[in-house]
């Protein structure tokens, strides 16, 4: 009981955080879609058409996502759970790939190579996800669940180091530093996390 009460806590606690991560980010990156005196309008004006879709459908991505580990909803409404599963491979699928549309015709070369791996491993994890989830390998849909969010938190963990001056000096568009290591370490943490239970028993 205690370790489920521990598991709640901390799923609520990272819920919080994810939460206060993105009320900053719609506040300091976002404002130009509802602002267009905002700086970053003028930059992303010739791109709008593509980028509310591709807007949208991350959204969807990010609150469905975290949904999605909700213990209480899997066990109490599993047909809500797979709902909210099959919208957040909609969602991935479509702003992943107007990612790669977006960066293809608006940036330089250093960073679409950086948003196309980032797309395409965020494309390849949820797609493995799906796959063991529809054959029933409850276990893998999990870690894979877990390695796909982990790149859809990308839009938040990047642009909250962005906003730290000495951290987003170093990002810019033909050396996307922050971004490579953003990819990095969503593809490698969910990894560690995974395999530290498998440690600890090894050890005891």
């Amino acid at each position: 009981m205690a370790t489920s009460a521990e598991g709640s806590r901390a799923r609520l606690s990272l819920f919080v955080a994810l939460g206060a991560m993105a009320v900053f980010v719609l506040i300091n990156n976002e404002r130009f879609f509802l602002d267009h005196t905002d700086p970053n309008w003028e930059y992303y004006r010739p791109i709008f058409g593509w980028l509310v879709p591709h807007g949208l459908a991350g959204l969807v991505a990010l609150a469905g996502g975290a949904l999605q580990f909700a213990t209480s909803l899997r066990e109490r409404a599993p047909g809500v759970h797979r709902f909210i599963g099959r919208c957040y491979l909609v969602g991935v699928l479509v702003s992943a790939i107007l990612s790669m549309v977006i960066t293809s015709i608006h940036n330089d070369l250093s960073l679409r190579i950086a948003i196309y791996v980032q797309a395409t491993l965020w494309i390849g994890a949820t797609s493995l996800a799906f796959y063991f989830i529809r054959n029933r390998q409850i276990v893998e849909h999990r870690e894979w669940m877990i390695r796909s969010y982990a790149i859809t938190l990308i839009f938040l963990t990047d642009r909250v180091l962005d906003a730290i001056p000495a951290i987003g000096a170093l990002d810019t568009g033909t050396n996307p530093s922050v971004l490579w290591f953003c990819n990095v370490v969503a593809w490698v943490s969910p990894t560690l996390i995974l395999s530290w239970p498998k440690f600890l028993r090894r050890r005891q």
